[in-house]
């Protein structure tokens, strides 16, 4: 039997940081990308400040430019179907979707239910018509989580959407090109 041991440094020294990892993307991809971020708009306060973080981590992208257009749905429960409906329009073609939403627990598990539906109906986007998509929905037990969350500058669910679908993106033209 063989062991290789490696300390934490020399594994994370070979992981590249979100910046260079996207710097690193550009290559091989066309000057422009154009994605389309859908956000659920329930609650408008958690959704000015998605919206903030995605578009500036798509702003900050530097191998290519990223042209995006905001849709904005009543809930995150729209979101899915939105997004379906982009995909299977003739109208434009999306490089990758940003979906971004907030679910605050109730009194009820209503929340559980949506969030589930969501998730889901996400997934099976992604994978049924193989579209890079970001997701950003974000389920919380109370407001207060919910904006920690969204804030730009504190967990940045939206701009981490928007690195995830520029990651899937660079995927999607290295393996189908």
């Amino acid at each position: 039997m063989c062991a290789v041991l490696f300390s934490i440094e020399e594994i994370s020294s070979t992981i590249p940081r979100e910046e260079e990892y996207l710097v690193h993307m550009g290559v091989g991809m066309q000057n422009s990308l154009n994605v389309l971020i859908v956000i659920g708009d329930f609650y408008p306060e958690i959704s000015k400040l998605m919206i903030a973080g995605a578009v500036a981590k798509l702003q900050s992208y530097g191998a290519a430019s990223v042209e995006h257009e905001v849709i904005t749905v009543p809930g995150s429960f729209e979101v899915p179907a939105a997004i379906s409906f982009a995909i299977m329009s003739d109208r434009e073609r999306h490089d990758g979707y940003i979906a971004l939403g907030c679910i605050v627990k109730g009194a009820t598990n209503h929340h559980n239910v949506i969030s589930s539906s969501v998730s889901a109906s996400l997934g099976d986007i992604a994978v049924q018509h193989v579209v890079p998509l970001g997701f950003g929905i974000i389920t919380s037990d109370s407001m207060e989580l919910a904006l920690e969350r969204a804030d730009p500058n504190g967990k940045d669910v939206g701009g981490n959407a928007a690195t995830a679908v520029l990651r899937m993106i660079e995927l999607y033209k290295r393996f189908l090109g």
